[in-house]
């Protein structure tokens, strides 16, 4: 029997709103950082994303700095109390049945998301995923820097970070399930062998016509 491989997206996907800001308005919220600029930031970075014209790299240089001088520890005790809060709450159902169907079947799940890794991971491990893969981001002395780690997983970077994954397994010519919301997947979704839009965008849901992509729409 073939390999099979279940990968979803994460923000706007299996969760109601994208991780990354809610993640800068839990900081805010939390008064752990209190400079507006940031909250600002995460506004305008999202309505690049949506439009295809985010530049990843220069928006986590600045979004990043949130963390600066902060040891891991400390901010990896935030996320839980962050996933228990805020994520959870937002988890689709049908998001959390169809990782299940997958389970039941023997399908490894894996999360890949635009999102930093520390996030994705923290929130992919609560989801019962298998892999978890974001865009890892280097440490300095015991904390987060604002400066990317390898190939980010972002538009063509999310096809190339799971082959390189792929070409560590015991995996040859895996069958591959996808579900997105975002156009800014679309590399994903033609590399995949069975794509499944979630809540799409609209340049997703052309997309998804001219391909005939089941369309699912998912809520809380």
């Amino acid at each position: 029997m073939q390999n099979q491989l279940a990968i979803f997206d994460l923000d706007d996907t299996l969760i109601q709103g994208d991780s990354s800001v809610l993640w800068t308005q839990y900081l805010w919220d939390k008064k752990i950082i209190s400079d507006p600029r940031f909250v600002e930031a995460d506004k305008a970075m999202m309505e690049q994303y949506n439009t295809g014209n985010l530049d990843m790299a220069t928006y986590l240089q600045f979004n990043l700095q949130t963390l600066n001088g902060i040891k891991v520890e400390q901010v990896d005790q935030w996320l839980d109390d962050f996933v228990d809060t805020i994520i959870i709450p937002r988890v689709y159902p049908e998001g959390l049945s169809t990782v299940a169907s997958y389970r039941s079947q023997g399908i490894p799940i894996i999360v890949i998301s635009a999102t930093v890794s520390f996030i994705v991971k923290k929130i992919a491990d609560r989801l019962g995923a298998d892999v978890a893969m974001g865009i890892n981001i280097k440490q300095s002395n015991g904390c987060y820097s604002t400066e990317i780690d390898g190939i980010p997983t972002f538009k063509e970077g999310k096809v190339k970070r799971l082959t390189q994954w792929l070409a560590h397994q015991p995996i040859t010519d895996a069958y591959i399930y996808f579900y997105t919301d975002s156009a800014n997947d679309l590399p994903m979704c033609l590399f995949a062998d069975e794509t499944f839009i979630v809540n799409g965008d609209p340049r997703l849901l052309q997309a998804a016509n001219e391909n005939h992509w089941p369309q699912y729409t998912w809520r809380l």
